[in-house]
């Protein structure tokens, strides 16, 4: 009969199970060690597969939206070389509205803009989220009309802007009473303006 060759009597070291008899310890750690490397490798790999699949959903209106939610800083890149540093304070269906340092807040149609950098190393989330925001570039000029505010309107060529008092908005159109003499009515197509600021 085969036994375990083990008889009680081996000086206390027990039977060799095939583990490594007093090593046994050491293997317990480091398998342990082994399992928590895979354990970390596999949850980078779950992040970035989670980040991947939320890159691939984002959309430009949802990290603004982020960005509005975090008050971080931004630069935007507008037409004819314009930049526009401030805060993300609104964000429409066509267009964002920032805050800059001095106070003052400018309106950049989102087709305008040619990039857009958070400051202070500062990064958007995801941007996935589905954005259901109605209020255009239009409907915000029109809220301001009973104000008649002097604005600067700048078109999306990049040329000098038209500066004077919001007098109307129609649908798809803006209607300015240009200062000077003599004072001249101007009529700006929605769809030209690249960005509004106060003038």
């Amino acid at each position: 009969m085969v036994g375990t060759g083990w008889n009680g009597d081996d000086g206390g070291h027990g039977p060799d199970l095939g583990l490594g008899g007093a090593n046994l310890l050491g293997r317990l750690a480091a398998w342990a060690a082994e399992a928590r490397v895979d354990e970390a490798a596999a949850a980078r790999s779950r992040e970035r597969w989670l980040r991947q699949v939320a890159g691939e959903e984002a959309s430009f209106a949802g990290v603004l939206i982020d960005l509005a939610e975090r008050g971080s800083p931004v630069v935007a890149a507008g037409v004819g070389g314009r930049r526009h540093r401030g805060v993300v304070v609104a964000v429409g269906s066509d267009f964002v509205a920032l805050r800059t340092p001095v106070g003052r807040d400018v309106l950049l149609a989102v087709t305008a803009i040619g990039a857009l950098r958070p400051e202070g190393g500062a990064d958007a989330s995801a941007g996935d989220r589905v954005v259901t925001v109605e209020l255009d570039l239009a409907g915000a000029l029109a809220t301001l009309v009973p104000d008649r505010p002097r604005l600067l309107l700048v078109p999306r060529s990049g040329d000098d802007g038209v500066a004077g008092t919001l007098r109307a908005v129609g649908r798809d159109v803006v209607v300015l009473r240009t200062d000077g003499a003599p004072a001249a009515t101007v009529y700006v197509p929605v769809g030209a303006i690249a960005e509004v600021s106060t003038a």
